[in-house]
């Protein structure tokens, strides 16, 4: 066996092996999550959500769904290569890095527009899985405090119009199936500007 030879299958072991697996960052990293959710994923490009914090048992359900293929609308598309790429046990482990992560910071914007979105989250029961203000979900739910306004609204029209439709999400479809286009958009400027703690 040549020194080339050598060196790449230390090179391979040293990726398969258990402790590269069991360092979220490393995998991170390594599966090119950065690319899309920016730097330990509070740093999203647009229409990215900001995963840094989040729940991760949220995290993980979501990941399973994309690689079995029970959550496939647009948006995620173009995660699905990555995640299949991904061992049960990776993706377990880059959950609960994640939810170690700081979240990302409250975004400015339309405070009126906030404020009519705060008394929509309420009046629509929005409180009943995510909490007061999106700072306190049920288990497996997602903290949506501090959350992109674009992610926001696209993921709030999905399950409006039932483009994203699993059995978690139907059952939000008619939290917010009379939403206007305008409504939408509160609720996101609300939950956007709401500083996680």
């Amino acid at each position: 066996m040549t020194r080339y030879a050598v060196t790449l299958a230390a090179l391979a072991a040293l990726c398969a092996s258990p402790a590269l697996a069991a360092d979220g960052k490393a995998l991170f990293a390594a599966k090119g999550c950065v690319a899309c959710h920016g730097e330990a994923g509070a740093k999203p490009i647009a229409g990215s959500p900001n995963i840094a914090g989040q729940n991760a048992v949220y995290l993980l359900r979501q990941m399973t769904e994309i690689a079995d293929g029970t959550r496939s609308s647009a948006p995620v598309k173009v995660m699905k290569p990555v995640i299949d790429k991904t061992t049960p046990d990776e993706r377990k482990v880059l959950a609960e890095w994640l939810a170690t992560q700081r979240p990302a910071e409250a975004q400015p914007g339309d405070k009126a527009k906030a404020e009519q979105g705060a008394e929509l989250f309420d009046e629509n029961g929005c409180i009943g899985c995510h909490g007061a203000d999106g700072l306190k979900p049920l288990a497996d739910y997602p903290f949506l405090a501090g959350q992109r306004k674009d992610y926001l609204m696209v993921q709030i029209k999905a399950i409006r119009d039932e483009i994203r439709s699993t059995r978690r999400t139907r059952m939000m479809t008619a939290n917010v199936r009379k939403f206007s286009e305008a409504q939408v958009e509160q609720v996101a400027e609300f939950l956007s500007q709401t500083k996680r703690k």
